[in-house]
């Protein structure tokens, strides 16, 4: 407690600027050094269990495309091109499910050093980050062949990143976010936004939000804007110039086309003619009406009686439709977007939820896909356990997770989420400090971007935010008042002495920091 005693110029200094040594700069924290190597085994036992990789119908799209020459636009082009340069060198995508496992890893590492930073007990968030990998739904999620994979893990380096931020704005350091952060950030951040184009929604409200909380942060803006300018130069730009040709996809509308779904099954007679003809150049009405699920789109656009062609060629008068009837019934559309939305807000069980892709479910995707069996690389989609007896073990625990009764837990990113702002806003009103407030922005990025706009309730759009509410979880155990500069949880650092504070030095306390540091 604070005795009265005014505190001297050397005393605030070392209270606010205290940093590790030199020499302990040069060795890696034990809990980072810990944290890599533990997670790394066990997403190696996970690689092992599911070698080469879990496949999805869209695993078979990015093989397709990458090796029939027919790239487009459907997927994110950055993760396509990493699965044809697997092929290309290895023959296979073990290599690349392998370096998906290295690199959450080294970013588990790098989240549990941010972490430690800014006060969260250095060994507790490395226990974080080992039971996540542990979980079957993550260890499974890291070596499937996915977009997702890579979307997830820059969000981990991004947490690293900013808990870093976070740290040196306690300490007083000026700028907050260096050049070197900085940098991080634009990479992460433009990352976000070329594997999934929800990015840059998340990337808007990191931005957005962590400058106002950080500040003086609003250099943050600026890798923000960068990210998105790089991403969109690239999908507008690079590629046409690449000959990668826009897939015509309507999966942009497929939420739209569920919308007039619903509306038509609840009232059929309120859709003038010129609509259902239009609606019925697409599919039967029929369809249209007995495929309404507030929960899914796929049930409507990909059964066979609707033409998706015919749709992509009226996908702009269909919207008029759907314009139509939003301003005949506001109220169901809305209801139907909640609805759908499910996944994003809700943490018990709603809909039939899409979890990680199954083994037994690989061989009926590849004989309906008749694009890819056309792949060189066709026969590399098979799994090849390199254990029989790991595999045994991991695909019980992957049956256990999937019990109904452990959706809630397991399997639904929503949980997590507020699991996270609890967290989160508990450490930040112990420790009187606002800017930890930064770490819900990224849960919140991909919560929102669900809530806008989503088609089936796949736990992988919500995969992020169960990752961070897990790593989170340490929050509980920060100390009010305990200064940052990786301190916390390491072992303690010996003072370092108190130098002249020079007008114009670098990462001089403010008077901002000595007032905090008061309290």
């Amino acid at each position: 407690m604070h005795d009265g005693t005014p505190p001297t110029a050397a005393g605030t200094a070392v209270a606010t600027s205290r940093r590790p040594s030199p020499a302990a700069g040069r060795r890696l924290p034990g809990p980072v050094l810990a944290t890599y190597v533990l997670t790394q085994l066990g997403l190696l036992f996970w690689w092992a269990v599911h070698h080469p990789g879990l496949f999805s119908p869209d695993s078979l799209a990015y093989i397709t495309q990458s090796t029939t020459g027919t790239w487009n636009t459907h997927h994110p082009v950055t993760y396509t091109g990493l699965v044809w340069l697997s092929l290309q060198i290895f023959g296979g995508l073990g290599a690349l499910t392998f370096l998906q496992t290295v690199a959450m890893a080294i970013g588990l590492a790098h989240a549990v050093g941010g972490l430690r930073r800014a006060g969260v007990p250095g060994w507790l968030a490395a226990g974080a980050a080992v039971v996540v990998v542990a979980l079957p739904p993550v260890g499974g999620f890291v070596v499937a062949v996915w977009k997702d994979v890579p979307f997830v893990i820059c969000h981990v380096f991004l947490l690293g990143t900013l808990a870093r931020a976070v740290a040196r704005r306690r300490d007083g350091l000026r700028p907050v976010l260096p050049a070197g952060l900085l940098a991080a950030a634009a990479v992460e951040m433009t990352l976000i936004c070329l594997f999934r184009q929800n990015g840059f929604i998340v990337v808007g409200v990191v931005a957005v939000a962590c400058a106002l909380l950080l500040r003086p942060a609003r250099r943050l803006l600026v890798p923000a804007a960068a990210a998105a300018t790089a991403a969109l130069l690239t999908n507008w730009a690079l590629l046409p110039a690449l000959g990668v040709r826009d897939s015509g996809s309507i999966v942009a509308y497929e939420a739209m086309f569920a919308d007039i779904s619903v509306a038509y099954a609840a009232d059929p007679a309120g859709f003038p003619r010129r609509h259902t003809e239009l609606m019925a150049r697409v599919a039967p009405l029929s369809h249209w009406r007995d495929s309404a699920d507030c929960y899914h789109a796929d049930g409507l656009t990909y059964a066979r009686p609707f033409d998706r062609r015919a749709a992509s060629v009226n996908g702009d008068a269909l919207v008029d439709v759907w314009v139509a009837a939003l301003r005949r019934a506001p109220g169901t559309i809305v209801d139907a977007r909640i609805c759908r939305s499910s996944i994003g807000w809700n943490p018990l069980p709603a809909g039939a939820i899409s979890r990680n892709p199954s083994e037994w479910g690989l061989k009926i995707w590849v004989e309906r896909d008749a694009a890819f069996q056309r792949s060189p690389f066709s026969r590399t989609v098979r799994m090849r356990p390199l254990n029989r007896r790991v595999h045994r073990v991991g695909t019980k625990l992957t049956r256990l997770a999937n019990e109904p009764g452990l959706e809630w837990l397991l399997w639904r990113g929503a949980t997590w989420t507020y699991v996270a702002y609890a967290v989160i806003g508990f450490a930040a009103w112990r420790r009187r400090e606002p800017a930890l407030l930064a770490f819900a922005t990224l849960s919140a990025g991909n919560q929102i971007s669900v809530m806008i706009v989503n088609n089936v309730q796949a736990a992988r759009y919500m995969a992020a935010p169960y990752v961070l509410g897990v790593l989170l979880l340490p929050l509980l155990a920060v100390r009010r008042n305990t200064p940052a500069g990786g301190l916390a949880g390491g072992g303690a650092e010996p003072a370092v002495p108190a130098l002249p504070l020079q007008r114009g030095d670098h990462d001089e306390p403010t008077a901002q920091a000595r007032v905090d540091e008061r309290g």
